[in-house]
């Protein structure tokens, strides 16, 4: 939580507040003051009585007037209960209505003065009342989640108590506070708590919400400075004319997008500070060939880079796919768990006497006896898929720290400015010449004859399909086609010689082989669940057929469809499901009308939610209290510019 009165008084030592309170506040998660500043109001109700004659329909308004009618109190099914009565409120004689709070047929008194807080129907002319209010001030009544520890007027007290008897030492400055018309972060937070207007409380939110931003803001450029140590050690004096030259025997010309991102890089190598980047781009936008280009830079002064990835499937694929790119160029070698000690005893050797260029590894590469010989350069592909402990580890055999993470996962620009803001970021949005987009369509289970007759024309032309299904075995909760079922019907319809059948139970030597068989086009149908989402590179493979797909996030489903399209033949992806909600046909129809995978994410994140976003939550994003990522994106932007800009005031600047 947020330090703004320091030193933060437990509530202990609060007027008022014994060992029995304590423990309530404690179950909250409340122990100091500041916490008590920062247990903000979940919601607010405004007590300003409206003229019942100019409310709108439909509106939640707080009326007053007299009681004409005795209220009844009628009961029906399960203890619910419906008490009725009628009021003059502003000359206009009104129907009430109390649903399930029969207590208060004791507090509506015929003849007296009642303020009600609810529902106005214009057409009935009728108040569906939500409360009664007995606190008869203007303003808001605010209301606290307490969990039925205490109520909210005790709660209130404490927070009073804190604002009068303590001192707010924390702020944000005064040159951001007056060039964004903020208030100080007292008079914001006490107008939270206690609100006087509608104006107000917009304006106490507003400077909460930047003061949330912009110290998470602060916070990350810590970490960034943390990360960077600055040191002439780290200086990569690679050899320029070598890496021109090298880059120009490439079969292929590299992107707009891959050339700015190769720049990127070999700036940061000849900075004296160590490099601290993430590399995204789309699948297939080629983030491998910027990368071992990269590689090659470090290889001009006989130093060693390694490419460390979380499965043993997109090992062998770097490890191909490096080995065809760079052939003679670098020396390049492979190490996994199944790795045979002898093997793996000759790559250690080799890999202490400097005789690797390049180590593609699984995480293998952590154990102990892993000794480089000069490690200058890191690369952590699909970092997500790692732990702290695990990068930082490996991070400590390096010779000059260089980092360099990979995710073909595109990454929303609000989630990358925060929970990856301490990181320089190179993205790659082209796609290599020649790709076409994969084609999506979507149908329903009563149109699976047609999916079976496009597999049959890409399997005609001789080439592959991918079949996804959500699930291992049959739910009795659940109406998902499952893996088995899927194997068989499509065995059924084209023989067990065509049809290949892997999933995450299974051994990794059974799943591997499965793979295998596919790679090599033994059989042209791969039946699985999302186990290929990462890992798999077959360029045969022109069909990717998805059932259920409404069980799916879109970024995943993106992920999926990244799996064809990896030649210059038109490729195709078919979404079967039968979406029961409309989120579901929303992302149905989202995923058929782009390909663009920055533009989903996007779309993705604005419908899943920043917390869910990926496992984001375990990638240290932040819970605000008042501010909203999605919400208050362009906030979060100016909020990151003032925070490195205050740095860059700062004496040894990142």
């Amino acid at each position: 939580m947020y330090e703004v009165i320091t030193p933060g008084t437990p509530v202990s030592e609060l007027k008022g507040v014994g060992e029995k309170t304590a423990g309530k506040l404690h179950e909250l998660d409340i122990r100091d003051v500041n916490d008590i500043i920062f247990h903000l109001p979940t919601s607010y109700v405004d007590q300003s009585v409206v003229d019942l004659r100019e409310a709108e329909h439909g509106s939640s308004i707080t009326v007053e007037g007299t009681v004409k009618t005795e209220p009844k109190l009628a009961f029906f099914r399960r203890g619910m209960s419906r008490l009725t009565c009628f009021m003059d409120i502003d000359g206009i004689y009104t129907k009430v209505v109390f649903f399930n709070q029969p207590y208060l047929k004791e507090k509506l008194i015929a003849g007296e003065f009642a303020r009600v807080y609810g529902k106005f129907d214009k057409n009935k002319i009728e108040m569906s009342g939500q409360r009664l209010i007995f606190d008869t001030s203007p303003g808001y009544n605010v209301r606290y989640s307490l969990n039925r520890l205490m109520h909210a007027k005790t709660f209130t007290k404490l927070v009073r108590e804190v604002f009068d008897h303590h001192h707010f030492n924390h702020d944000l400055p005064e040159p951001l506070k007056s060039k964004y018309q903020l208030w100080s972060l007292r008079e914001a937070l006490y107008e939270l708590h206690f609100p006087g207007s509608q104006d107000r409380l917009h304006h106490a939110r507003r400077t909460v919400k930047f003061y949330e931003l912009y110290q998470f803001q602060m916070k990350l450029m810590h970490k960034r400075r943390a990360e960077r140590v600055r040191d002439d050690h780290f200086i990569i004096d690679y050899d320029v004319g070598k890496l021109k030259r090298f880059i120009t025997t490439l079969p292929f010309e590299l992107t707009g997008d891959q050339k700015t991102s190769v720049n990127d890089i070999c700036r940061d190598f000849k900075q004296n500070i160590s490099m601290h980047r993430l590399l995204q781009g789309d699948v297939g936008s080629g983030k491998t060939i910027v990368a071992g280009i990269c590689v090659y830079a470090l290889r001009t002064i006989g130093e060693q880079s390694v490419v460390m990835v979380p499965t043993e499937v997109l090992a062998n694929q770097h490890y191909e796919s490096f080995k065809e790119t760079f052939k003679e160029e670098l020396t390049i070698e492979r190490l996994t768990g199944s790795t045979s000690k002898k093997e793996k005893s000759r790559i250690l050797e080799r890999l202490r006497l400097g005789e690797i260029d390049l180590l593609i590894a699984t995480h293998a590469v952590l154990e102990d006896d892993v000794e480089f010989n000069s490690l200058s350069f890191i690369i952590i592909d699909e970092q997500h898929r790692f732990g702290v402990n695990q990068r930082q580890k490996l991070e400590r055999k390096s010779y000059r720290k260089n980092i360099l993470y990979m995710t073909a996962t595109p990454i929303p620009r609000t989630l990358s400015i925060t929970a990856f803001g301490d990181m320089d970021v190179s993205i790659i949005r082209e796609m290599p010449k020649g790709r076409k987009p994969v084609e999506t369509s979507w149908h329903t289970f009563d149109e699976l004859d047609h999916v079976m007759n496009e597999v049959q024309v890409q399997l005609d032309d001789g080439y592959s399909t991918y079949v996804v299904a959500p699930l291992i075995e049959e739910s009795e909760t659940l109406d998902l086609k499952n893996v088995n079922e899927i194997y068989h019907s499509f065995v059924d319809r084209f023989g067990t010689e065509t049809v290949e059948f892997v999933h995450g139970r299974m051994k990794p030597e059974e799943k591997n082989h499965g793979m295998h068989l596919f790679e090599t086009l033994e059989k042209k149908i791969l039946i699985s669940t999302t186990v290929i989402e990462v890992g798999i590179n077959v360029p045969n493979a022109t069909m990717m057929v998805i059932f259920n797909a409404e069980r799916f996030g879109l970024s995943t489903l993106h992920q999926l469809r990244g799996r064809v399209g990896r030649s210059s033949r038109q490729s195709y992806c078919i979404l079967v499901s039968q979406p029961q909600t409309e989120n579901a046909q929303l992302r149905m129809e989202i995923m058929t009308s782009t390909s663009d995978g920055f533009e989903l994410s996007e779309r993705d994140l604005e419908m899943r939610g920043p917390g869910d976003y990926f496992g984001v939550r375990q990638s240290g994003l932040p819970q605000f209290k008042v501010a909203d990522l999605i919400e208050d994106y362009r906030m979060l932007e100016y909020a990151r510019k003032e925070a490195i800009s205050e740095f860059e005031h700062m004496e040894d600047p990142i």
